[in-house]
């Protein structure tokens, strides 16, 4: 006879099933596992109940499996032993401790693994996680002292000693605040238009800004903002006051108090890449990879 088996069997009726066939013995069983031998019982009538077969019968010594019995133990015995070699792998993984330090130039290039970051952290609790934000010559200092594990930058930056595991793209658009520039929220503007506006920007040592000088550059115009700081928060906090518009990653003012010009043309996107140092053996970097790969 072929046990019909079912999806929603009780795993801890299989448990119960496992420990019985392994002793030979109901009452071994029930003391083994803490259970009541009438409990024990009741459990093993319902799974074979389920299953519309009788998987024990009894002899002298205890019971003895049925050639049911026999079938369901040889599957049950692969599970078990599959679900202790998956928790070994758990609590060794666990069990890692060190250092992964990731260094970019930038915060905008995190946002692409900050999931990744939280999974890895669950799966490895003791293991610290140190960001280095910095120029890119800081963080060749850094790579050079053995000090970076993983490092996010431009694609046109070279840095050598690492290969690349993910590329991503930023698409930047024009920001402006939502009361002050209304009446423009629902017009496609042309480059000639939006640059009539006062303009909020960041300084020309970040990447976005490089990307829309090199932008205008390519167009041949010669412009010089309305406001120009070193500094993201005051700059977002002046567009959002209406100060003028901004150029940056839209992802950072999905709020009521901004809105996304519309324009007929895009500026280039902008490159950034993951990468790693080539030909590491160290396993902590190699889970973070996997894990990068697989979330992206």
């Amino acid at each position: 006879m072929v046990i019909k088996m079912y999806n929603n069997l009780n795993l801890n009726a299989l448990k119960y099933f496992y420990e019985i066939a392994n002793t030979k013995n109901i009452t071994k069983a029930s003391n083994n596992i803490n259970i009541s031998q009438p409990a024990l019982t009741k459990s093993i009538k319902t799974l074979e109940d389920e299953l519309n077969t009788t998987l024990f019968k009894r002899s002298k010594k205890g019971v003895i499996l049925t050639e049911e019995g026999e079938i369901l133990y040889e599957y049950t015995k692969k599970m078990f032993d599959n679900l202790g070699s998956t928790i070994n792998v758990i609590n060794e993984t666990q069990k890692k401790e060190g250092h992964l330090y990731i260094g970019a130039t930038t915060t905008n290039f995190l946002e692409p693994i900050l999931k990744t970051l939280d999974e890895f952290r669950k799966y490895h609790p003791n293991i610290k996680i140190h960001i280095v934000l910095e120029e890119i010559n800081i963080l060749e200092k850094y790579q050079r002292l053995g000090k970076l594990d993983i490092l996010i930058k431009n694609s046109y930056e070279e840095i050598d000693n690492y290969e690349i595991i993910k590329s991503f793209t930023i698409q930047d658009k024009f920001i402006a605040s939502k009361n002050s520039f209304k009446h423009l929220e629902n017009k496609v503007l042309s480059l000639k238009e939006l640059l009539k506006e006062p303009f909020v920007l960041l300084s020309r040592i970040t990447h976005g800004r490089r990307n829309f000088d090199a932008y205008l550059k390519s167009q041949n115009i010669s412009f010089k903002p309305t406001y120009e700081f070193n500094s993201y928060s005051l700059c977002r906090e002046l567009i959002k006051n209406g100060f003028g518009i901004g150029v940056g990653n839209p992802i950072h003012y999905q709020t009521k108090d901004f809105i996304i010009l519309k324009t007929d043309f895009e500026l280039p996107k902008r490159t950034f890449n993951i990468c790693y140092i080539k030909n590491s053996n160290n396993e902590t970097i190699k889970d973070f990879i996997k894990l990068i790969q697989k979330e992206n």
